[in-house]
C-alpha cells in the first residue's frame, strides 16, 4: 500500500484551511512523549507567527521535554465555555486518545495530523501518513514553504524527529529524513543538548525501576519474545511515576534473539499500559489492536483493564499467534 492511499486530504487542503481560522487550538496525544510535544509546539509557534491566535493543550508531560521551546503556549486545562475556530490534533490516532481535550474537539471544525498506521480519520479534515517517521515531520511538511522556520521552530521539530526514530536509528529513517534534520540544525539551536537530553539523561529513580524491570524479565518462545513488567507498587517504591519507564521497553528490545518485546506496567486501579516493539516476524499495531490499541507495525500499545496475569497471558498469547 503506498502511502498516497491512505491520506484523505492533502496538506495543501489543510493549508488552506488553517488560513481561513483565527483562533486556533491544538492537542497531541494523552501522556505526551517527544514527537507529541516537539509537533505541538512547532505547529502553534508557526501559527502565531502567522498571525493566528493559538492555545496548545497538552496533558502535563515529562521534564525530559522541557528541552522544547514552547513560546508560551502550553496549558494542561481547557478554560470551561471554550471553543475555537479549529481544533488541530497531532500524532494521535483517534479521538480516544485526545482524553479530555477530545470533548472540545468533536464540536469543532477539526484537522487530524497523525503517523499511525491505525488512525481512524477522526478529524473533518484527515492528514496520515503511516510513511513518515513522526508527526514533526509532517508538520515540517506543512509549513516549510509556508510560514518562515525560525530557531525554535526547528528546533521544536528537531526533538520532535529524533525521539521517534530514536535517534534516527529506527528503520522509518529515510534519506528525506537526515536531509530535514540538516536542514533544521541550520538554524544554529543546540541539537548536542537536545540529544543528551533526551537520550541519555534519566533520573537516579528512572534508573531503579529499570531494574526491578529487568529482574522480571522472562523470554519465551526460544527467546524470540521478551517481556516484562512494573507493578504500582514497584512504581511507587522507586519514587518515580509511569512517565519515567518509557526507556525500559526499548532495552528489552536490544536482547539478542528478540523478535518482540513486550512491557505491561500499571497505570492505576487494575489498568495496565501495554508497549511493544517488534523487528520483521510481527506486527504489533496488528497485536495491540486486538485490544483496541495501535500504532506502527514495529512499535506500539494498547490500554488493557484487569489483573495483570490474565492481562500478560492474553497478551503474549496474541503475539504468539504470529510466531
Amino acid at each position: 500500500m503506498k502511502a498516497v492511499e491512505i491520506m484523505v486530504d492533502s496538506l495543501e487542503e489543510i493549508k488552506k484551511c488553517i488560513e481561513g481560522k483565527n483562533s486556533i487550538a491544538i492537542s497531541a496525544h494523552v501522556s505526551p512523549d517527544g514527537d507529541a510535544v516537539g509537533a505541538s509546539c512547532a505547529l502553534g509557534m508557526a501559527l502565531k507567527k502567522a498571525g493566528k491566535k493559538v492555545n496548545i493543550f497538552l496533558e502535563k508531560y515529562s521534564d525530559t521535554f522541557d528541552v522544547i521551546p514552547t513560546g508560551g503556549l502550553v496549558s494542561n486545562t481547557i478554560p470551561e465555555g471554550f471553543e475555537p475556530d479549529l481544533y488541530i490534533s497531532v500524532d494521535c490516532g483517534d479521538l480516544k486518545r485526545l482524553g479530555d481535550f477530545g470533548k472540545v474537539f468533536e464540536k469543532c471544525d477539526s484537522v487530524n495530523i497523525d503517523h499511525h498506521k491505525s488512525n481512524t480519520h477522526f478529524g473533518k479534515l484527515n492528514y496520515a501518513d503511516e510513511y513518515a517517521t513522526s508527526a514533526s515531520e509532517i508538520v515540517y511538511k506543512l509549513i516549510k514553504d509556508w510560514i518562515p522556520l525560525d530557531k525554535d521552530i526547528a528546533s521544536a521539530l528537531y526533538t520532535g524527529i529524533i525521539f521517534d526514530t530514536g535517534g534516527l536509528r529506527h528503520t522509518s529513517t529515510k534519506p528525506e529524513t537526515l536531509n530535514i534534520c540538516a536542514d533544521l540544525m541550520a538554524f544554529g539551536f543546540d541539537f548536542n543538548k537536545i540529544y543528551n537530553k533526551i537520550f541519555y539523561t534519566r533520573k537516579f529513580e528512572e534508573a531503579k525501576i529499570m531494574g526491578v524491570a529487568l529482574e522480571h524479565m522472562e523470554r519465551i518462545c526460544d527467546g524470540k519474545i521478551v517481556y516484562s513488567y512494573a507493578t504500582e507498587k514497584d512504581i511507587i517504591s522507586c519514587g518515580t511515576t509511569s512517565d519515567g519507564l518509557s526507556e525500559i521497553i526499548n532495552y528489552l528490545k536490544g536482547i539478542a534473539g528478540c523478535e518482540c518485546a513486550v512491557f505491561i506496567y500499571a497505570k492505576e486501579n487494575d489498568i495496565y499500559k501495554v508497549s511493544m516493539r517488534s523487528g520483521d516476524s510481527v506486527d504489533v499495531c496488528k497485536a495491540c489492536m486486538a485490544f483496541g490499541g495501535g500504532g506502527h507495525v514495529k512499535a506500539s500499545g494498547c490500554t488493557i483493564e484487569g489483573k495483570l496475569d490474565k492481562i500478560i497471558e492474553d497478551v503474549l498469547n496474541e503475539v504468539k499467534k504470529q510466531l
